[in-house]
């Protein structure tokens, strides 16, 4: 049987926690793993509704002291959104952790470095879940440099530190979100290194968890319509070259070290199948009957 494992997934912004690997953190928390995360920026210029929506349209936006307070309160209204929507796939709110960085400019600096690999020997997490640090090419993308943040936190956290009594902990594996790493071009940076997904897991059974964690951001615009869209057209995408319905993408850091050869159960079922039964197997539809409602938080 598979020993329990601890995974942490650490994302740039609110919603990056969940809407690439909520579908796995579902998984992992039913098999009762422990699953904890880390947002490492408020967020509040990303999407929300008031701040990067409404203002766009403004001929000026509100002065210095306003504005401060203004990106306070959305910032308050995002943690609660990723609360109430991780709670959904069973990570719990005591396991979610807000780093409270400017999402205005993030950067790989000394003091966020030795910040995180603190939090990372605290927590003591086996596996890690965060950006591909050359995502879009790394140049001016907060998700790139928030895996590079990652990076060089964990190899710092596998060492001691003045000032931390946490002894030095080392990750198994490191597994990068596929998405925006190893897709379609769709720019000059994107289409650097040929990276490609080595993992896919089937998240058909919890698909539905997913996009009500989607309609849980209603700050951000992601729910309704666009949760569903991006379901299909995302995950359905992984789903179709995994040959399921519905997948999640990956980029492993390290070669694996097996025993034994590591074939997947799922990997010897689909030999079983035959070549309708199969396409039958990826033709699977969301029953929106099944999706959870959600209370929204920022009405």
């Amino acid at each position: 049987m598979q020993d329990k494992i601890r995974l942490l997934v650490i994302g740039a912004h609110p919603a990056d926690i969940f809407d690439q690997s909520g579908g796995t953190m579902a998984h992992h928390t039913s098999r009762g793993d422990w699953v904890g995360c880390i947002v490492l920026t408020h967020g509040a210029r990303i999407h929300d509704r008031v701040i990067s929506d409404s203002m766009y349209h403004r001929s000026e936006v509100p002065e210095g002291d306003e504005l401060s307070r203004m990106m306070a309160q959305r910032s308050d209204v995002k943690a609660r959104e990723v609360v109430a929507a991780c709670a959904i796939i069973g990570v719990h709110e005591q396991d979610i952790f807000f780093f409270g960085e400017d999402d205005a400019v993030l950067q790989v600096t000394k003091e966020n470095v030795h910040r995180l690999a603190s939090m990372i020997r605290q927590l003591k997490p086996n596996v890690v879940i965060t950006h591909f640090p050359k995502e879009y090419g790394g140049i001016g993308n907060p998700h790139a440099v928030a895996g590079q943040i990652v990076m060089e936190a964990l190899f710092l956290a596998a060492g001691v530190d003045p000032g931390d009594r946490h002894p030095p902990h080392r990750v198994a594996q490191v597994f990068f979100f596929g998405q925006g790493a190893a897709h379609v071009r769709s720019g000059l940076w994107s289409a650097e290194g040929g990276f490609y997904n080595d993992i896919f897991i089937d998240i058909s059974d919890v698909a539905h968890l997913k996009i009500a964690c989607l309609d849980a951001m209603f700050s951000q615009g992601y729910g309704g319509a666009y949760a569903r869209k991006r379901i299909e057209t995302s995950d359905g995408a992984m789903g179709d070259y995994a040959g399921v319905g519905y997948a999640e993408g990956f980029i492993r850091n390290h070669s694996t070290v097996c025993r034994y050869l590591p074939v997947s159960e799922m990997d010897l079922q689909k030999t079983q199948l035959s070549d309708h039964e199969n396409i039958q197997r990826r033709s699977f539809k969301l029953d929106e009957s099944k999706i959870p409602k959600v209370a929204l938080i920022d009405k």
